[in-house]
């Protein structure tokens, strides 16, 4: 094995360079496990960040919620391809003919094609996230069920009401009853109470002179917890790692190997920025390695990375209290797979495409993703893309992320775009209504009508 002292060294000069106060970093290569650390909880309270500190991880809850969902499945409780009225009788959406036949299974591959993207519904009551499912009557219908993947944190919302309704009991206990407990996950925790009677990093804001400074929001509240609210440590993701590897569970596992692996497996191909969607895994191809990832951003102030190989047994998850969290843990990813397993990214698949005046004239406009809106501009040959956050989510703490300027890019999928500074990579692209006039923006896997 490389001698992880570089991995040390990358991970303390990095966070460093990025401004973040405190990340921790867990591994599982050749069977062994290690956990990194560096930094400090909170720069106004510093304490050091430990292998059992508790990080808000963020979307890799998603992946949590579906491992009970897929419980209850086994169980013969929920149908993957039942309609999810079966099991939630009063679901309204905007679009009742879609709201009739949206499933299970539409929702755990974000193909439901309702907006994804939602209020916080601010309530931390045992009904909280009943009264936020209730609010979705009005979500707009993008494209039907079924027909294209955009990542939906509503939909996540509505599987664990939907895991309330089966179980009947409380998200929270019954994803600790099904998931957290067997595991021997007993540092992760849904709720702020918790985590404030243990060690815990606080999510940073990047101030205008570049120096992070706590975050004054805790980012979510509990209508939102199946889609972002879990707490934990490296070394309890360390432990979900292993599961979802080997299915290894010191107590009765939450699902058999062949549910494991039905949602390592693609359900929808050819998507941007990921390869492919699995069963809510987002798969990922690194040279001739299918890898089966997630990761998290809560308000842009704690963000995380979670990377599995099957193949290699192998794992890696960097948790971090700062935007630029996501940098590090590609940075940490990369080194990993390239040192500890010997994989490296073969030629990239896409490449700057000329395009005229006139087509990026078609692309240029306003699209509507909820809560913010992307404002799409031609920059010479390219394309300035600015975030509109609504003013109330910047209220509640969130940080509006930089400008980017992306190239648009030839490859596998048409109308795509990558980073101008790094072309090989899609992150996003536009759609096409029958008439061939671009309707939608799919940018970090989620979709915006444009207005």
């Amino acid at each position: 094995m490389a001698d992880l002292d570089d991995l040390r060294n990358l991970i303390e000069d990095e966070a460093k360079s990025l401004g973040i106060p405190g990340a921790a970093v867990g591994v599982i290569a050749d069977g062994e496990e290690h956990v990194l650390t560096t930094g400090v909880t909170n720069v106004a309270s510093p304490a050091p960040v430990t292998e059992d500190t508790l990080f808000q991880i963020g979307s890799t809850t998603k992946t949590v919620t579906a491992t009970a969902v897929m419980h209850l499945v086994e169980r013969g409780l929920v149908v993957l391809d039942r309609p999810v009225r079966d099991y939630l009788p009063d679901l309204r959406l905007a679009d009742e003919a879609a709201a009739r036949v949206v499933t299970v299974r539409h929702l755990l591959t974000h193909t439901g094609g309702f907006r994804g993207d939602v209020d916080d519904s601010g309530s931390w009551g045992e009904d909280a996230l009943a009264r936020a499912v209730a609010t979705f009557h009005d979500l707009p219908q993008l494209f039907a069920p079924g027909t294209t993947s955009s990542y939906s944190n509503a939909g996540m919302r509505i599987l664990g009401r939907l895991v309330e309704v089966v179980t009947g009991e409380p998200y929270a206990a019954a994803i600790t009853r099904i998931v957290l407990g067997p595991l021997g996950m007993e540092s992760s925790f849904f709720h702020p109470w918790e985590a404030a009677l243990r060690p815990h990093a606080v999510g940073h804001i990047t101030l205008e002179d570049g120096r992070p400074a706590p975050g004054r929001v805790w980012g979510l509240s509990g209508g939102s917890l199946p889609e972002g609210g879990l707490l934990s440590s490296a070394v309890d993701q360390l432990k979900y790692a292993r599961f979802h590897l080997s299915g290894e569970s010191p107590g009765q596992a939450p699902i058999g190997a062949e549910t494991r692996a039905l949602m390592q497996k693609a359900q929808v191909e050819g998507t941007t920025p990921w390869n492919a969607v699995g069963m809510p895994w987002l798969l990922e191809d690194h040279g001739d390695v299918r890898l089966v990832t997630h990761g998290g951003n809560i308000g842009n102030m704690a963000l995380s990375t979670f990377v599995l190989s099957p193949r290699h047994g192998f794992a890696v998850t960097t948790l971090t209290n700062a935007m630029p969290g996501k940098t590090l843990g590609a940075k940490v990813t990369e080194w990993c797979l390239r040192n500890l397993l010997g994989v490296v990214p073969e030629a990239p698949p896409y490449a700057p495409a000329e395009v005229g005046a006139e087509r990026l004239a078609e692309y240029a406009g306003d699209y509507d993703a909820g809560l913010w809106t992307f404002r799409v501009t031609a920059e010479g040959t390219a394309l300035r893309i600015a975030w509109a956050v609504r003013q109330a989510l910047l209220d509640e703490g969130f940080q509006a992320p930089p400008d980017s300027v992306l190239t648009p890019v030839a490859g596998p999928l048409p109308d795509a775009l990558a980073p101008a500074a790094d072309p090989g990579k899609a992150v996003g692209r536009f759609l096409r209504g029958e008439g061939g006039d671009v309707e939608l923006l799919l940018l970090g896997g989620r979709a915006a009508r444009r207005i």
